[in-house]
């Protein structure tokens, strides 16, 4: 493939360091491996070293190269290579604790929970330990950090972790840059001798980058700084991982005689699309300016459509699908798919999906509504009704629960409550006592529906969303997936064997041409033709309100700008009028681009 000019510039540059800015579709991979067939020219293969932060892209350069010797691996995979290295001359053999093994991170983490605070840690706080703790390590923060956590003694749980990993030779994901790093800090042989094996690095996907990296590659070129960094920092979307866009920003105070080049000319989509993009990324003001162009003719414009509900928007994407074509339903939060899923599968459609290891049905709601309607077979469960009293407005408190204990088995709760507690209380229960028969005889899908606006659950997952940022944006979304998913489902047995078929399409995969995906798995790939689905207002972008601090709302925007430049051919930008049977207002970046 001949070059372009910018992308010829860009792939002889030799010495030094260099920022490239690359838009979505410029044509990177080919540039840096043009560029290592340059450097070879001048330097043996084996000094060169090519980075990036996913293992797909690192595989797929390998293969595209022809040579044997220069070096493609993704970042870990350095930090972990230094650091076997240094451990292997010392007779040391170094662990990886991850998710995969038997004995694992999260079960170790479970009982080490189980052990400071006495009660089994839920799934939600599992989760958010390791986001907190792998943000704290990527972005160089310390310890200090765990307290934006409310997870319970959480410092407590993670000097435990620590210790354990330490004095047992484990390492995890998150620990390989800081280990690497130290380790380089302290040992100056091994510095140098990764300093004389790696002469020339470039660096891709620079904008998924975390402070740490950065670091680590500053102290491995330094002073000579042959140092490649190729980014687009309007495709920075991993700030949970503390990657961001400032680092490249500042790219020429960190190295001042730096050269930025940009490669600005998408060879992917329509014209239509790029400057579709081009317009809404340009609100952004944190960022470098680009003069974003394509030589592709405009064709179809970006197509937008409000639909009733989640069936219609089904039923328009199905009306505009071209089985010959790969196409992409793109969107901003994992449930979202949900959704579309339980629609193909009755429509018997073939698909594949792409959520990464996202657990629909590892929910706190789900786990929550079946207990209520567990209960609502057997009021004999004083288990159950203790789980799930304060969720649905009972006016019970601990003390009246705590009673439960001294009923004689076999004896409806409801009958014993109403001999021990006073008269307010007692109509209150008798209210309860009729919602839960009828929600006996009830479909499935009417008894979610049911709990969820007419049993006061609602208005108790509002408060607990206050611990659970992602529960307040997506819980109505989530129930509205539920009822969808379970239509036609009689019981709970039902949902159990559809659950199961459901679980296995996730797990196959095939080369259907319609693909799932969210966003963030999304990026870095291309289709034909995208629709964007769920852009509603609070879900995407997804923001408690509006005064959210601007880096907020500029990595939803940049997230939106993945999305939209992944399309070849045709964009379809779909919002909803309703939501589980409430009227909801469309995202306003699905109003940005109405307003063009």
């Amino acid at each position: 493939m001949k070059l372009t000019e910018k992308q010829f510039q860009a792939a002889n540059h030799i010495n030094g360091p260099c920022l490239v800015l690359a838009v979505p579709g410029a044509g990177k991979t080919t540039m840096l491996l043009k560029r290592i067939n340059i450097l070879e020219k001048y330097i043996d293969p084996s000094h060169i070293l090519s980075l990036t932060f996913s293992k797909t892209q690192a595989n797929d350069m390998k293969i595209r190269y022809n040579g044997l010797k220069t070096n493609f691996m993704t970042i870990h995979a350095f930090c972990y290579l230094i650091i076997r290295n240094y451990y292997k001359k010392k007779n040391r053999r170094i662990k990886i604790l991850e998710s995969d093994d038997l004995y694992n991170k999260y079960n170790l983490i479970k009982q080490i929970y189980l052990n400071i605070n006495g009660k089994i840690i839920s799934s939600e706080d599992l989760d958010d330990f390791f986001s907190h703790v792998g943000y704290m390590k990527n972005s160089m923060d310390d310890i200090s950090y765990l307290k934006n956590s409310q997870i319970k003694n959480i410092e407590k749980v993670y000097i435990a972790y620590e210790k354990f990993k330490k004095e047992n030779f484990y390492i995890d994901f998150d620990d390989m840059q800081v280990i690497a790093l130290k380790l380089l800090n302290e040992d100056n042989r091994l510095l140098r001798s990764v300093k004389s094996k790696y002469k020339y690095i470039q660096l891709d996907e620079g904008q998924d980058t975390s402070l740490i990296q950065f670091k680590l590659l500053e102290k491995i070129v330094y002073p000579e700084n042959n140092l490649m960094v190729v980014a687009d920092d309007d495709q920075s979307i991993y700030s949970f991982r503390a990657a961001n866009p400032d680092y490249l920003l500042n790219f020429k105070k960190i190295y001042p005689d730096s050269k930025i080049l940009t490669m600005d000319e998408n060879h992917r989509s329509q014209a239509n699309i790029v400057i579709g993009s081009k317009n809404f990324i340009n609100q952004n003001q944190n960022r470098f300016k680009k003069d974003l162009y394509t030589n592709h003719p405009a064709t179809t414009p970006i197509r937008l459509a409000r639909l009733k509900n989640s069936k219609d928007a089904y039923k328009y994407i199905i009306s505009h699908l071209d089985s010959n074509k790969k196409t992409a339903i793109l969107y901003r939060n994992n449930i979202s798919s949900l959704n579309m899923v339980s629609f193909l599968l009755k429509d018997n459609r073939d698909f594949s999906i792409n959520n990464g290891s996202y657990d629909f049905f590892d929910s706190k709601i789900l786990k929550d509504i079946i207990n209520i309607i567990s209960f609502s077979e057997d009021f004999d469960d004083v288990e159950l009704f203790s789980n799930i009293y304060y969720m649905i407005k009972t006016y019970l408190n601990r003390e009246d629960i705590e009673k439960l204990n001294q009923k004689p088995i076999n004896y409806d709760i409801f009958d014993y409550l109403h001999e021990i507690v006073d008269d307010e209380k007692s109509y209150n229960l008798m209210r309860k006592e009729k919602e839960f028969k009828y929600l006996r005889k009830l479909n499935l899908d009417k008894k979610i529906a049911y709990i969820y606006s007419n049993m006061g659950y609602r208005d108790y997952i509002k408060v607990f969303s206050n611990k659970y940022y992602e529960v307040i944006i997506n819980k109505a979304l989530y129930v509205e997936s539920l009822i969808n998913f379970t239509k036609g489902l009689k019981d709970l047995d039902q949902f159990y064997e559809k659950k199961l078929i459901f679980e296995k399409i996730l797990n196959k995969r095939n080369d259907s041409n319609l693909i799932l995906s969210t966003i963030h798995k999304s990026k870095g790939l291309e289709y034909d033709d995208v629709f964007v689905i769920d852009l509603i207002e609070n879900e995407f972008p997804m923001l408690l309100d509006m005064n959210d601090n601007y880096m907020r709302i500029e990595e939803e925007r940049r997230m939106f700008y993945v999305a939209m430049t992944r399309a070849r051919s045709n964009l379809y930008l779909l919002s909803l009028k309703n939501r589980n049977g409430m009227k909801v207002k469309a995202s306003i970046f699905y109003e940005d681009i109405k307003n063009q």
